[in-house]
């Protein structure tokens, strides 16, 4: 048996923003699929996991549409051997990521991680370039901070948590830094170069980071953080199930309250046999999506105590080309991926879509781990850039286009409906009822039982106040709060 360690490796791009990239095996119903960070031999493959969901129990309907996104880099991570990445061009590639975003809400996902070592954890350099080099251009940003000690055997969850909370401290004040992902793929053993799970203590960095990072959001006021961690389908359900309930039994109800979304990463189509290279392909790999979505929702995020409201993201998705992939077929397989997930959101509360990537490391080197790009590696756009672009403008939110006085257009900056709203707490005191409105209405009245920490709200497009009235005994007097914030909603 091939050791797994063997298949994976990872390339990191400082100057765009740490990439680490994986490459696995992902077998469903017959399909091979790729997934980040796992890589299964050829035999003894298990069929996917399966559950049944009783009535077929969906999450509450939205009509927000999807948040778009896309890593800006070029590497990533290699099973082969392949050439030298071509040198980044900093002005072509923020305009390319201007132009697919149109008017609408957009993310640039970017990756770091912490080690432990302090020299190679300060991000007061390149990183504060890059958040605040995409924000001024009015693109939104998502950082993924990865759980990466360096000693040999190192097991430290609470130092990872702390520099969690570090990073919102430092990002959370500018409005278009909106989401953070605590580690990477920690359900995946024995990629160290690419998945988290093959550190020590690795959930327990899940749960700690989590909570601390929505912890430090709440108290900074940075509600538009949303913060969450990322899952590679993994084909092994009993492996699955266990990292499932060990984040529930490690985090239990804080740890739920604290997780804003959870996010997939899916490469349906790249490695392996089980989908020819042909016509067929695109569908395939969109229901592919689909069953990694459901499986995700109904099997496994309950185990962890996350329910219907916890949102989900599509983190990475992709396809790259070469030999015997044709730049139609990439477009292609594209489109019919955020098809089909679009046609799913609502009910299984898919909120966001991130495609792996932007541009190729090396569009003349015949390696396909060099080709995921929808732009060749000197910007130059292959079909799928537009398909791209058009998907965006169809499936996103436009929104209203707001043009300067030399008509360009001027940044949205807006989330989409429903809203997570926290609710704050008093220290030393119980609230016995609360009340919030949205608006005038009445949307959740609680006096008796126990006060929620958060609440979704369902908000239309435009400017929206939500009011909070809490009530607490103190001293045997009753005294009452009330906050009032303002959102912006696509």
């Amino acid at each position: 048996m091939t050791r797994l360690e063997d298949f994976i490796a990872a390339v990191e791009d400082r100057p765009a923003g740490v990439a680490e990239r994986r490459l696995s095996l992902w077998v469903l119903a017959g399909v091979v699929v790729v997934v980040a960070g796992l890589v299964l031999p050829a035999t003894g493959l298990a069929l996917a996991p399966s559950c049944v969901v009783p009535g077929g129990a969906a999450v509450a309907a939205s009509q927000a549409p999807l948040r778009f996104g896309i890593y800006p880099g070029g590497p990533a991570g290699s099973v082969n051997p392949k050439a030298p990445p071509r040198p980044e061009d900093r002005a072509k590639r923020l305009g390319a990521l201007q132009a697919l975003a149109g008017s609408s809400p957009f993310v640039v996902r970017l990756y770091s991680a912490w080690t432990g070592d302090a020299s190679a954890d300060e991000v007061g350099g390149w990183l504060d370039r890059e958040v605040a080099g995409y924000t001024a251009a009015g693109l939104q940003v998502e950082l993924v901070v990865r759980y990466k000690p360096a000693a040999a055997g190192a097991s430290s969850p609470a130092a990872f948590a702390q520099y969690v909370r570090g990073l919102v401290r430092r990002y959370g004040p500018d409005s278009r830094f909106v989401s953070l992902q605590v580690t990477n793929e920690a359900n995946i053993p024995g990629a160290p170069d690419a998945a988290d799970g093959a550190f020590r203590g690795a959930a327990q960095a899940v749960v700690k980071g989590v909570i601390a990072a929505k912890g430090e959001a709440r108290q900074g006021g940075y509600g538009q953080v949303g913060v969450g961690f990322s899952w590679a389908y993994d084909e092994r359900p009993v492996a699955s199930s266990e990292f499932w309930a060990t984040l529930g039994r490690l985090g239990g109800r804080e740890f739920a309250d604290a997780v804003d979304w959870v996010g997939l990463d899916s490469y349906p189509g790249t490695w392996g046999a089980k989908i020819p290279l042909s016509s067929l392909l695109p569908g395939q790999a969109a229901a592919a999506v689909k069953e990694s979505v459901r499986s995700l929702r109904d099997c496994f995020m309950p185990l962890a105590g996350l329910g219907r409201s916890t949102r989900l993201h599509i983190a990475e998705n992709g396809f790259p080309t070469g030999p015997g992939r044709s730049e139609q077929l990439q477009a292609q397989v594209l489109e019919a991926m955020v098809a089909s997930v679009d046609a799913i959101r609502s009910t299984y509360g898919v909120s966001d879509y991130r495609w792996f990537d932007l541009r190729d490391s090396s569009s003349a080197d015949p390696s396909i781990e060099s080709q995921y790009g929808i732009t060749r590696d000197d910007y130059a756009p292959k079909p799928a850039f537009a398909t791209y672009r058009d998907l965006i403008a169809r499936h996103g939110n436009n929104g209203q286009r707001l043009l300067t006085a030399v008509a360009v257009a001027a940044p949205v900056n807006c989330r989409p409906s429903p809203v997570k709203v926290a609710i704050a707490r008093w220290r030393n005191q119980r609230p016995t009822s609360l009340v919030v409105r949205a608006g005038t209405r009445i949307v959740k009245r609680v006096t008796r039982g126990r006060i929620p920490r958060a609440v979704w709200i369902s908000m239309p497009s435009g400017r929206s106040t939500v009011t909070l009235k809490l009530t607490a005994r103190r001293d045997g007097r009753r005294v009452t709060r009330v906050q009032r914030r303002s959102y912006r909603i696509c």
